[in-house]
């Protein structure tokens, strides 16, 4: 579903421009060679400027419940970011067939794999459903069904950052 990630992305930039309006995204364009790798990849899809604070997002559409770790190919380059006063580094995760997104920051990331050795992200680890093993800082991020893409409610996720 390649194609699907790509319009996932298209959709989150346009919904970016809707909510914030005048306010900068710039889409970093996708690096080829460092595909297989991730020696010259991008951190990540987007730099995001709401108005005090700079997101990194890189943008996943997945089906089921859950995204490896190892789908997430920009994890390592996103690593070099942790730390950077207001800026925001984490994964904007669409789960196309349960409506439902997530943000997890690279911290909180860092924490799953690092620290607690998790191979995957999952909805089972969100607060608000079922209780987890472990508690994890993963932002449910409101969103409205349209036709087949969710809209993002982002400002409430940069609210909460």
């Amino acid at each position: 579903m390649a194609d699907l990630g790509k319009k996932w992305e298209d959709k989150f930039k346009l919904t970016w421009v809707k909510q914030f309006p005048g306010t900068l995204i710039y889409r970093l364009p996708d690096q080829q060679s460092g595909f297989a790798g991730g020696g010259g990849s991008n951190p990540c899809d987007f730099f995001c400027y709401p108005v005090d604070c700079l997101l990194m997002v890189e943008c996943k559409a997945k089906s089921g419940a859950s995204i490896n770790f190892t789908d997430i190919r920009q994890y390592e380059k996103m690593k070099d970011y942790r730390g950077l006063e207001k800026t925001y580094p984490g994964v904007l995760v669409w789960f196309y067939d349960k409506d439902t997104i997530i943000w997890v920051s690279i911290d909180e990331m860092v924490k799953m794999k690092e620290t607690d050795g998790e191979k995957s992200i999952g909805l089972r680890m969100i607060d608000d459903k079922k209780p987890y093993k472990k508690s994890y800082n993963i932002i449910n991020v409101p969103a409205t069904k349209l036709r087949t893409f969710m809209e993002a409610d982002l400002k409430y996720l940069v609210e909460v950052l």
